[in-house]
């Protein structure tokens, strides 16, 4: 495998510690293929990963399938009612399991030689295993990965040695019972995908600055009308940022508000936001009655996979509900995708000459972007701290062979 680019390589010379005096990082963090597959190895395989609901997952032998770092993983509700996660691989001759999300019986069947597993992970059985000499079923089991719950939503780990996702992030059980603290109940009422063209990593810092708000869009501009910004408050603890405001007046709002609050906690900050590194933002607007949560999965090193999961503690939206459903994806949202995607395709000019993070002098303004200084900081942090497995390594030779072909 060629000579891997250095941490400085890949942020380049501005990027310091000092957000105050920093530069944003250079065009290749978020345009080289071999990045990405480093950030896949070193950041995703050893993070926690979202993965959903519990709710999604209601009855014994419901199951979904999901991309981590890489890997194809499902997690299924068991007999017993427990919810376990498995790679998403036979042990047999490798085809994958499970597609997409639905139920299967008592066993997960190989579609290929019909090797059959419990949700438990063991090995069920194979067809003429009888006929095969000391084959044994009892020493097959499927890979597992680590999972956990907090306030219901569910979380993936591969690093097997990872510590948990309550000691990576102390902070974030707290600060989302604090928001919801219902959260355990919720259940899932609609879900929005989009194919963003666009780095993982734009498309999260343009969540967590508020720089861009006032001159974006009509869509962002009525986020002034959302968010209190006199009562703007925030929190930075590692992995986890928060972000606490009173709302705007219901009759301003950009969509209608519901009359009562559903969640108790929700008087106290009607606008809350949480961010968990590295790429999951957990909301609620004022008046809105559900809780949506921003997954931002990079689907290549020029795209991202952002899923937007609506959630209340009803089996519908209201009304009301809905019209801020609409003004989030349809409005809010598809003026970010447009402005990110602007984003990608100009910091891959080699006109592009990174600028200054505009960051005030104490790091207390709502609209600073210190907080982008701080998820950039703990990306980079991940790819200081591993080396790549050898799993991983094949790709990112693969890689580094194809970023610059005419070279």
């Amino acid at each position: 495998m060629s000579e891997l680019p250095s941490i400085e390589d890949m942020v380049g010379p501005g990027f310091t510690d000092d957000a105050r005096t920093s530069h944003a990082a250079i065009g290749r963090y978020y345009t080289d293929p071999v990045v990405h597959q480093i950030e896949q190895d070193r950041v995703f395989g050893h993070e926690w990963n979202y993965l959903g609901h519990h709710s999604e997952l209601p009855d014994p032998g419901n199951y979904l399938v999901r991309d981590v770092a890489g890997e194809s993983i499902y997690v299924i509700r068991g007999k017993d009612d427990e919810l376990r996660a498995f790679f998403n691989v036979c042990q047999h001759r490798g085809h994958q399991l499970l597609q997409g999300r639905g139920t299967i019986g008592n066993v997960v069947v190989c579609p290929y030689h019909a090797w059959s597993y419990g949700t438990d992970g063991t090995l069920r059985g194979a067809p003429k295993m009888r006929q095969v000499p000391d084959f044994c079923a009892a020493d097959v089991a499927l890979t597992p990965v680590r999972l956990e719950l907090i306030g219901g939503f569910m979380f993936a780990n591969l690093d097997p040695d990872a510590a948990s996702l309550r000691e990576m992030a102390p902070r974030f059980e707290p600060a989302l019972l604090s928001m919801v603290a219902e959260s355990a109940d919720l259940h899932p009422v609609r879900t929005r995908s989009f194919e963003i063209a666009a780095n993982w990593k734009i498309v999260t810092e343009n969540f967590l600055e508020a720089y861009h708000v006032e001159f974006s869009g009509p869509a962002h501009q009525g986020l002034a009308r959302v968010i209190d910004t006199e009562t703007y408050e925030f929190d930075i603890d590692g992995r986890t940022i928060e972000y606490r405001a009173a709302g705007g007046a219901p009759d301003t709002l950009p969509y209608e508000s519901n009359e009562h609050d559903a969640f108790t906690n929700t008087a106290n900050a009607p606008f809350q936001q949480i961010f968990l590194f590295p790429h999951t933002t957990f909301s609620v607007f004022p008046g809105t009655n559900v809780v949506f949560v921003f997954n931002m999965a990079p689907s290549g090193f020029d795209r991202c996979a952002e899923e937007i999961t609506y959630f209340s503690l009803d089996a519908e939206m209201t009304e009301p509900s809905r019209t801020a459903e609409a003004y989030i994806s349809e409005q809010l949202n598809e003026e970010d995708i447009a402005l990110v995607e602007a984003v990608h395709r100009g910091v891959g000019s080699r006109g592009y000459r990174p600028g200054r993070l505009m960051v005030d002098a104490e790091e207390k303004e709502g609209w600073s972007e210190h907080f982008v200084h701080h998820f950039n900081q703990l990306n980079v942090a991940a790819l200081r701290r591993h080396e790549p497995s050898s799993a991983s390594a094949t790709r990112i030779a693969a890689a580094s062979a194809s970023a610059r072909p005419n070279e």
